[in-house]
């Protein structure tokens, strides 16, 4: 007797799920929704981990300069493998020339995230051709 009515009372449970779902053609609106988010999220970390490659081998080359880089400001975007994602808005001092703003993108493992925050100065490799295109470096933390 207790089988049967704990069956009732899973198809009661059931109906009321169903009830409450909403349709498919919405669940799938969702759910593309949501990869078209995920896509947008891999393509600029892909973008970031591509400019980062750049302007630190330009430092080898030549086509990339050191500069001092002071942080004004740092979120997470996203996560690459097992490091964060961080978007840096930061001043940069260049030589004999005025500060400018620029926003960088770059990787940073869990371990260093702790080190770095809001007033950090530290170097950074900078295109020469594109001043936009920042590669911090991380192990010069002061």
């Amino acid at each position: 007797m207790g089988f049967i009515k704990g069956m009732r009372d899973l198809q009661k449970q059931a109906k009321e799920m169903e009830r409450n779902t909403p349709p498919a053609s919405v669940r799938m609106a969702q759910a593309q929704e949501r990869m078209a988010n995920a896509q947008q999220m891999m393509a600029a970390q892909t973008q970031a981990a591509n400019m980062a490659a750049t302007a630190a081998s330009g430092m080898a080359d030549g086509s990339s300069v050191r500069r001092k880089v002071t942080i004004n400001g740092m979120r997470q975007v996203g996560m690459l493998n097992f490091d964060l994602l961080v978007q840096f808005d930061l001043t940069v001092f260049p030589d004999g020339m005025p500060p400018y703003p620029a926003t960088t993108q770059q990787a940073v493992s869990q371990m260093q995230i702790g080190r770095i925050g809001q007033g950090t100065t530290l170097e950074a490799a900078v295109s020469r051709e594109n001043p936009d295109m920042i590669w911090l470096d991380l192990s010069s933390i002061q």
